[in-house]
């Protein structure tokens, strides 16, 4: 079995790229959705999550540059915020949201980036709920100690960068800060 499989099938990412040698993306920047209500029964941003999710129009393609494709966790009973989080940066570049992945299969989003030829080579940006998050960032191959291993319930301007170099089995992973 290929070693990139076998990691993938048994959770062993951590501190190593989980995409087969000449797949996957080129980085990634991975951020926790924008503000919610706090009513327990709305699934949407609040204004000021819906301010944040206007910038991010302006932010991700100055900070990081022009993003290929965007993946938001899926639609559940309580909240579609990633999706809200992204919908105006998909529609100022035409980019349609990969939404079909459940928070907690994140290891669904490494196999998608991993055998999704549109995605090698590109920078993509992931929107995730704080619960799952680091699980997602581990997935990613992120080394331990690079990223908060519980996600602050508080903390939505935390934004995880990683970088995949060709013949590098290590990410490179930054942390930026996006306060608002």
């Amino acid at each position: 079995m290929l070693k990139w499989l076998w990691r993938l099938i048994s959770g062993q990412t951590a501190g190593v790229s989980p995409f087969p040698p000449g797949r996957g993306p080129a980085r990634l920047i991975v951020l926790r959705h924008a503000e919610k209500t706090g009513k327990k029964d709305d699934l949407h941003l609040s204004e000021t999550g819906q301010r944040r999710a206007e910038v991010l129009v302006r932010y991700i393609p100055e900070r990081f540059g022009q993003p290929g494709f965007l993946i938001a966790a899926s639609r559940n009973p309580h909240s579609d915020r990633p999706r809200d989080t992204l919908k105006p940066l998909a529609d100022a570049l035409a980019l349609a949201i990969i939404d079909h992945i459940r928070d907690e299969d994140t290891n669904g989003v490494v196999a998608l980036l991993a055998e999704g030829v549109a995605f090698t080579g590109q920078l993509g940006v992931i929107c995730w709920r704080h619960s799952d998050l680091p699980d997602l960032i581990a997935a990613l191959g992120a080394p331990d100690g690079t990223f908060p291993r519980k996600w602050d319930e508080t903390d939505y301007d935390t934004i995880i960068e990683i970088g995949y170099r060709a013949g590098s089995g290590s990410p490179e992973v930054r942390q930026h800060v996006m306060a608002m």
